[in-house]
């Protein structure tokens, strides 16, 4: 066994071992114990059908006029060749994955707790600004113009309920700066 292959094991034996080991609790915690969070899906949805969080983006432009929220679940068309590679897809599904870590750990939020500290919350934060560049994009795709450099932007992450259509919110970002 290489040195490559042997530190693979290593650490998810370690990590095996935390687990075991750990506070009885349902969530992972740690810093470095939240890395194992990456190589696994979010299976919450197995409990139960219930509300599924999506994130919501808008956009203030360079005369201060605010975009309408738009909502970023990006769908893929089906292709045929979609079951042998499927990079697109897999990329959308990982976006949406990460909202739905970003909604339990706030969730898991302890009483005053601050959900700016965590890389789920800083990740979702990137996700959305690449969103509103993408939702800007493809308002001028059909070459009307450039899009507008936008001065700031800002996300939500709402909880659709899926039975009766309806949503509430369950963190709003506050007006972030667009940097380049």
């Amino acid at each position: 066994m290489d040195l490559f292959s042997s530190l693979v094991v290593a650490y998810f034996l370690g990590l095996g071992l935390a687990m075991v080991f750990r506070k009885r609790t349902r969530s992972v915690s740690g810093p470095w114990l939240f890395l194992f969070r990456a190589f696994f899906p979010n299976w919450q949805f197995f409990h139960g059908l219930g509300p599924a969080p999506r994130l919501w983006v808008r956009a203030q432009g360079p005369d201060g006029q605010w975009s309408d929220w738009q909502l970023h679940y990006p769908r893929m068309a089906r292709r045929s060749l979609q079951w042998l590679h499927n990079p697109e897809v897999n990329l959308a599904l990982s976006h949406q994955n990460l909202v739905e870590h970003l909604a339990s750990d706030i969730h898991a939020l302890p009483e005053n707790g601050d959900i700016t500290r965590f890389v789920s919350y800083r990740l979702v934060t990137r996700l959305a600004r690449q969103a509103v560049m993408a939702h800007s994009q493809n308002r001028y795709a059909d070459g009307s113009g450039t899009p507008p450099v936008q001065r700031s932007f800002q996300f939500e992450v709402r909880l659709l309920f899926l039975s009766n259509n309806e949503s509430a919110l369950l963190i709003q970002s506050p007006v972030m700066p667009w940097t380049a």
